[in-house]
């Protein structure tokens, strides 16, 4: 499959993108946006679930060069965030700081009306989207290839970070409710954990796929997400593949999981 530049040009979906990446986890409300028609109001829109700040990591052994709780690295995050010269298999192109805040205000509009079962799974912290906005606070490169878009971020505000496997453990089945267009669409969505280890020097590590389902005029409409986050030598670390036509295949995740490890030892090795 060829990369596609198709996110230059649909400004809603980049700063989904933008939000999806900035926030890490979706719980629940991957699904909620997809399945509209036009440019400015489509595409999939996830958000999170948010926890207290994460703690600060432990110390390291002395053989490790270095650690998730060394300090971080010198220069700004966009100078550490993966490019298209790093992954040029999914096309990267950096997302302005503009379309960045633009995503931050998005997610919270959104999530203001959407109603979640189990309620404990829908804490959404906004004090949270206004610090991902702020200078430097981070870095997002996106990039798409065929019907999977992607999205790596680096950055210094990782609170919830932490807690993100034990949210999921604690939220598997959710029901999401939300308003479209005069009515209230339903969405069902199931997350778990990926099996698979986090990469060296990341700590507060988890790696999740959420499945959503929504009936929209008596069709069932199906899409997935792959999150992977954690902390790097204090800096968060994210990596989102969210199925734009259909859940993300076995291939988009497994991109996924290279995106990320690649991620990882960037900043580790800075």
């Amino acid at each position: 499959m060829r990369p596609t530049s198709s996110l230059t040009s649909r400004p809603f979906r980049t700063r989904v993108l933008a939000a999806s990446a900035v926030l890490g986890l979706t719980l629940g409300l991957g699904a909620c946006a997809s399945g509209e028609g036009n440019d400015d109001e489509g595409g999939t829109a996830p958000a999170t679930a948010a926890a207290e700040p994460a703690e600060p990591a432990g110390s390291a052994e002395p053989s490790e060069p270095a650690d998730p709780g060394s300090t971080p690295p010198p220069g700004k995050v966009e100078q550490l965030v993966l490019s298209a010269e790093d992954a040029p298999q999914v096309g990267l192109q950096p997302v302005p700081a503009d379309e960045i805040a633009g995503g931050m205000d998005a997610l919270g509009a959104f999530t203001s009306d959407v109603r979640v079962e189990p309620e404990q799974c829908a804490d959404i912290s906004k004090d949270g989207l206004g610090a991902q906005a702020e200078p430097d606070a981070m870095a997002i490169q996106a990039g798409q290839v065929g019907g999977t878009s992607f999205a790596v971020a680096v950055t210094r505000v990782t609170d919830g970070m932490a807690a993100r496997a034990q949210q999921i453990e604690d939220c598997p089945v959710m029901t999401v409710a939300f308003p479209l267009r005069g009515e209230e669409m339903i969405t069902e969505a199931r997350n778990s954990l990926l099996d698979i280890d986090a990469p060296e020097g990341v700590e507060d590590f988890a790696a999740v796929i959420q499945d959503n389902s929504m009936n929209m005029m008596g069709q069932t409409i199906r899409t997935s997400n792959v999150m992977i986050t954690g902390v790097v030598r204090g800096l968060g670390v994210s990596v989102t593949a969210s199925g734009t036509d259909g859940p993300v295949s076995d291939e988009a995740r497994d991109t996924a999981v290279e995106l990320f490890a690649a991620q990882a030892e960037k900043v580790r090795t800075a």
